[in-house]
């Protein structure tokens, strides 16, 4: 593998692993939903 090559992945890899974590963290402290929206869900 060239060293452009090698750079091009690790690029990537800290991307999408960043991204990742990003997506998690923001799921994880996403405000709890308001009790108006819980009284009108339903599952099938």
């Amino acid at each position: 593998m060239t060293t452009l090559g090698l750079v091009m992945m690790v690029l990537s890899l800290c991307f999408v692993i960043g991204l990742a974590f990003w997506c998690y963290y923001r799921v994880l402290t996403a405000p709890t939903p308001p009790p108006e929206e819980i009284e009108h869900f339903h599952n099938a």
